[in-house]
Protein backbone atom coordinates (compact mmCIF):
# COMPACT_ATOMS: atom_id res chain seq x y z
CA UNK A 1 0.00 0.00 0.00
CA UNK A 2 2.81 2.36 0.98
CA UNK A 3 4.60 1.64 -2.80
CA UNK A 4 1.27 2.88 -4.28
CA UNK A 5 0.83 5.84 -2.27
CA UNK A 6 4.48 6.67 -3.18
CA UNK A 7 3.72 6.14 -6.95
CA UNK A 8 0.82 8.12 -6.75
CA UNK A 9 2.51 10.92 -5.06
CA UNK A 10 5.51 10.98 -7.57
CA UNK A 11 3.43 10.93 -10.66
CA UNK A 12 1.61 13.83 -9.85
CA UNK A 13 4.42 15.86 -9.12
CA UNK A 14 5.74 15.39 -12.55
CA UNK A 15 2.85 14.43 -14.90
CA UNK A 16 3.62 18.17 -16.03
CA UNK A 17 7.37 17.82 -16.43
CA UNK A 18 7.86 18.09 -20.15
CA UNK A 19 9.82 15.02 -20.76
CA UNK A 20 7.35 12.91 -18.64
CA UNK A 21 4.82 14.23 -20.81
CA UNK A 22 6.57 13.24 -24.12
CA UNK A 23 7.15 10.01 -22.64
CA UNK A 24 3.18 9.30 -22.07
CA UNK A 25 2.49 10.27 -25.58
CA UNK A 26 4.77 7.59 -26.51
CA UNK A 27 3.70 4.82 -25.02
CA UNK A 28 -0.03 5.64 -25.96
CA UNK A 29 -1.39 3.16 -28.24
CA UNK A 30 -2.43 3.88 -32.06
CA UNK A 31 -5.94 4.29 -32.93
CA UNK A 32 -4.91 3.65 -36.47
CA UNK A 33 -2.41 2.09 -39.06
CA UNK A 34 -0.43 5.01 -40.35
CA UNK A 35 1.55 3.46 -42.99
CA UNK A 36 0.73 -0.09 -43.31
CA UNK A 37 2.28 -1.38 -46.53
CA UNK A 38 5.24 -0.25 -45.40
CA UNK A 39 5.77 -3.15 -43.00
CA UNK A 40 5.33 -6.11 -45.32
CA UNK A 41 8.57 -6.53 -45.41
CA UNK A 42 9.17 -7.34 -41.64
CA UNK A 43 6.41 -10.34 -41.58
CA UNK A 44 9.22 -12.67 -40.85
CA UNK A 45 9.89 -10.86 -37.92
CA UNK A 46 6.06 -11.49 -35.84
CA UNK A 47 6.86 -15.27 -36.95
CA UNK A 48 10.29 -15.68 -35.39
CA UNK A 49 9.70 -13.04 -32.31
CA UNK A 50 6.42 -11.61 -32.07
CA UNK A 51 6.62 -8.18 -33.10
CA UNK A 52 3.33 -7.77 -34.31
CA UNK A 53 1.35 -4.79 -36.03
CA UNK A 54 0.96 -3.49 -32.40
CA UNK A 55 4.43 -2.81 -32.46
CA UNK A 56 4.22 -1.17 -36.29
CA UNK A 57 1.20 1.09 -35.28
CA UNK A 58 2.83 2.53 -32.24
CA UNK A 59 5.95 3.22 -34.40
CA UNK A 60 3.87 5.01 -37.21
CA UNK A 61 1.92 6.82 -34.47
CA UNK A 62 4.91 7.99 -33.24
CA UNK A 63 6.61 8.59 -36.46
CA UNK A 64 3.96 10.80 -36.94
CA UNK A 65 4.44 12.54 -33.91
CA UNK A 66 7.67 13.37 -33.33
CA UNK A 67 7.42 15.50 -36.34
CA UNK A 68 4.25 17.43 -35.03
CA UNK A 69 4.99 21.17 -34.19
CA UNK A 70 3.78 20.76 -30.54
CA UNK A 71 5.84 17.15 -30.36
CA UNK A 72 9.27 19.23 -29.06
CA UNK A 73 10.89 23.06 -28.77
CA UNK A 74 13.16 23.71 -31.33
CA UNK A 75 15.54 23.32 -28.54
CA UNK A 76 14.77 19.88 -27.99
CA UNK A 77 13.53 18.14 -31.27
CA UNK A 78 16.81 16.39 -31.59
CA UNK A 79 16.75 14.91 -28.15
CA UNK A 80 12.34 13.85 -29.31
CA UNK A 81 14.18 12.22 -31.87
CA UNK A 82 16.24 10.27 -29.05
CA UNK A 83 12.95 9.33 -27.31
CA UNK A 84 11.66 7.66 -30.32
CA UNK A 85 14.61 5.60 -31.13
CA UNK A 86 14.92 5.01 -27.17
CA UNK A 87 11.35 3.85 -27.54
CA UNK A 88 11.62 1.91 -29.89
CA UNK A 89 14.71 -0.46 -28.73
CA UNK A 90 12.82 -0.69 -24.99
CA UNK A 91 9.91 -2.20 -26.87
CA UNK A 92 11.72 -4.57 -28.62
CA UNK A 93 14.01 -5.57 -26.22
CA UNK A 94 11.39 -6.36 -23.54
CA UNK A 95 10.06 -8.63 -26.63
CA UNK A 96 12.72 -10.44 -27.29
CA UNK A 97 13.67 -10.79 -23.65
CA UNK A 98 10.52 -12.44 -23.05
CA UNK A 99 11.87 -15.44 -25.63
CA UNK A 100 15.79 -15.19 -24.36
CA UNK A 101 16.31 -13.65 -27.66
CA UNK A 102 17.81 -10.19 -26.81
CA UNK A 103 21.01 -10.95 -27.76
CA UNK A 104 19.62 -10.45 -31.64
CA UNK A 105 18.47 -6.87 -30.51
CA UNK A 106 20.75 -4.66 -33.16
CA UNK A 107 19.77 -7.23 -36.05
CA UNK A 108 16.40 -6.40 -35.55
CA UNK A 109 16.05 -3.22 -35.01
CA UNK A 110 18.24 -2.19 -38.23
CA UNK A 111 15.16 -4.34 -39.96
CA UNK A 112 12.76 -1.71 -38.36
CA UNK A 113 15.10 0.97 -39.21
CA UNK A 114 14.89 0.54 -42.88
CA UNK A 115 10.99 0.85 -42.90
CA UNK A 116 10.77 3.98 -40.72
CA UNK A 117 13.73 5.34 -43.03
CA UNK A 118 11.28 4.61 -46.01
CA UNK A 119 8.43 6.21 -44.21
CA UNK A 120 9.96 9.67 -43.17
CA UNK A 121 11.47 9.76 -46.99
CA UNK A 122 8.31 9.10 -48.48
CA UNK A 123 5.31 10.51 -45.97
CA UNK A 124 6.74 13.03 -44.08
CA UNK A 125 6.48 16.70 -45.57
CA UNK A 126 8.86 18.70 -45.61
CA UNK A 127 10.46 19.63 -42.11
CA UNK A 128 13.86 21.74 -41.28
CA UNK A 129 14.50 18.70 -39.26
CA UNK A 130 13.37 15.35 -39.49
CA UNK A 131 13.72 12.25 -37.14
CA UNK A 132 15.56 9.34 -38.67
CA UNK A 133 17.29 6.23 -36.85
CA UNK A 134 20.04 7.09 -35.51
CA UNK A 135 22.34 4.51 -37.33
CA UNK A 136 24.97 5.04 -34.69
CA UNK A 137 23.04 3.63 -31.75
CA UNK A 138 24.12 1.68 -28.97
CA UNK A 139 22.69 -1.58 -28.85
CA UNK A 140 23.29 -1.79 -24.97
CA UNK A 141 19.99 -1.15 -22.74
CA UNK A 142 22.13 0.33 -19.74
CA UNK A 143 23.52 2.71 -21.70
CA UNK A 144 20.85 3.76 -23.67
CA UNK A 145 18.39 4.07 -20.16
CA UNK A 146 21.38 6.69 -18.35
CA UNK A 147 21.42 8.73 -21.98
CA UNK A 148 17.59 9.13 -21.92
CA UNK A 149 17.66 10.00 -17.92
CA UNK A 150 20.30 12.51 -18.85
CA UNK A 151 18.21 13.83 -21.51
CA UNK A 152 14.86 13.67 -19.98
CA UNK A 153 16.93 15.93 -16.90
CA UNK A 154 17.98 18.51 -19.36
CA UNK A 155 14.72 18.60 -20.57
CA UNK A 156 12.96 18.92 -17.44
CA UNK A 157 15.46 21.52 -15.83
CA UNK A 158 13.78 24.87 -16.78
CA UNK A 159 10.27 23.58 -14.95
CA UNK A 160 12.69 22.49 -12.06
CA UNK A 161 14.72 25.10 -11.89
CA UNK A 162 11.70 27.73 -12.24
CA UNK A 163 9.80 25.80 -8.92
CA UNK A 164 13.21 25.29 -6.83
CA UNK A 165 14.50 29.54 -7.12
CA UNK A 166 10.29 29.93 -6.48
CA UNK A 167 10.15 28.23 -3.24
CA UNK A 168 13.52 26.17 -2.41
CA UNK A 169 12.23 24.10 0.72
CA UNK A 170 8.58 22.79 -1.08
CA UNK A 171 10.62 22.23 -4.64
CA UNK A 172 13.08 19.91 -2.95
CA UNK A 173 10.36 17.94 -1.21
CA UNK A 174 8.55 17.60 -4.43
CA UNK A 175 11.76 16.95 -6.43
CA UNK A 176 14.14 15.06 -4.30
CA UNK A 177 12.45 11.53 -5.64
CA UNK A 178 13.22 13.04 -8.87
CA UNK A 179 16.80 13.84 -8.40
CA UNK A 180 17.98 11.35 -6.57
CA UNK A 181 18.91 9.27 -9.43
CA UNK A 182 19.31 12.09 -12.03
CA UNK A 183 22.06 13.65 -10.99
CA UNK A 184 24.33 10.68 -10.47
CA UNK A 185 24.06 10.19 -13.85
CA UNK A 186 24.35 13.93 -15.03
CA UNK A 187 27.78 13.97 -13.36
CA UNK A 188 28.60 10.29 -14.87
CA UNK A 189 27.75 11.73 -18.34
CA UNK A 190 27.81 15.11 -18.21
CA UNK A 191 31.80 15.51 -19.92
CA UNK A 192 30.92 13.56 -22.76
CA UNK A 193 28.50 16.08 -23.91
CA UNK A 194 31.80 17.84 -24.98
CA UNK A 195 33.17 15.57 -27.54
CA UNK A 196 32.46 15.64 -31.21
CA UNK A 197 30.51 12.24 -31.97
CA UNK A 198 29.19 11.12 -28.73
CA UNK A 199 25.46 11.20 -28.75
CA UNK A 200 24.79 13.81 -26.28
CA UNK A 201 26.93 16.25 -28.14
CA UNK A 202 24.78 14.82 -31.08
CA UNK A 203 21.45 15.52 -29.49
CA UNK A 204 22.30 18.64 -26.98
CA UNK A 205 23.46 21.58 -28.53
CA UNK A 206 24.38 23.65 -25.60
CA UNK A 207 24.31 21.29 -22.13
CA UNK A 208 26.13 24.12 -20.14
CA UNK A 209 22.82 25.77 -19.89
CA UNK A 210 21.60 23.00 -17.82
CA UNK A 211 24.31 23.09 -14.78
CA UNK A 212 22.12 22.47 -11.40
CA UNK A 213 25.21 23.90 -9.58
CA UNK A 214 24.02 27.35 -11.50
CA UNK A 215 20.83 27.60 -9.52
CA UNK A 216 22.53 28.12 -6.26
CA UNK A 217 23.68 31.71 -7.41
CA UNK A 218 19.46 32.60 -8.02
CA UNK A 219 18.89 31.37 -4.63
CA UNK A 220 18.22 32.92 -0.69
CA UNK A 221 21.45 33.37 0.46
CA UNK A 222 20.46 32.49 3.78
CA UNK A 223 20.63 28.99 2.13
CA UNK A 224 23.33 28.10 3.46
CA UNK A 225 23.56 28.74 6.62
CA UNK A 226 19.97 26.80 7.26
CA UNK A 227 20.38 23.98 4.89
CA UNK A 228 21.92 21.42 7.77
CA UNK A 229 18.97 21.68 9.76
CA UNK A 230 16.56 20.66 6.79
CA UNK A 231 16.82 16.89 6.32
CA UNK A 232 15.54 17.61 2.62
CA UNK A 233 18.19 20.22 2.02
CA UNK A 234 20.87 17.87 3.69
CA UNK A 235 19.47 14.73 1.58
CA UNK A 236 19.81 16.39 -1.85
CA UNK A 237 22.88 17.98 -0.87
CA UNK A 238 25.11 14.09 0.09
CA UNK A 239 22.90 13.21 -3.55
CA UNK A 240 25.38 15.82 -5.06
CA UNK A 241 28.51 15.37 -2.88
CA UNK A 242 28.44 11.79 -3.75
CA UNK A 243 27.68 12.13 -7.15
CA UNK A 244 30.46 13.83 -8.03
CA UNK A 245 33.05 11.15 -7.19
CA UNK A 246 31.03 8.99 -9.38
CA UNK A 247 33.63 7.58 -12.07
CA UNK A 248 32.93 9.57 -15.60
CA UNK A 249 31.37 7.30 -18.46
CA UNK A 250 31.23 8.21 -22.35
CA UNK A 251 30.42 6.21 -25.34
CA UNK A 252 33.80 4.89 -25.99
CA UNK A 253 33.00 2.37 -23.02
CA UNK A 254 30.06 0.65 -24.85
CA UNK A 255 31.88 0.42 -28.20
Amino acid sequence: MLILILTFIFKRHFTVLPAWVANEKLKENATTYEYSNYYNELYDLERRYGLNSHLFKNLSKNISWVHQEDAATDEFVKKRCYDLNYWLCDEVYNKLKTFGLEGDLENVIRRIHSVWTKIVEKEIPYKDYKCYPDDKLIFNMSYLKDIKDLFDFFEDFASTKRDIIANTEEACLKYREYLRPKIPIYYTWRDSCKEEGFICKRCIDDYEKYRPAGILFQLDPWLIFTYSSNECFKEVHDVFRDAKKEPKRNDDIYI
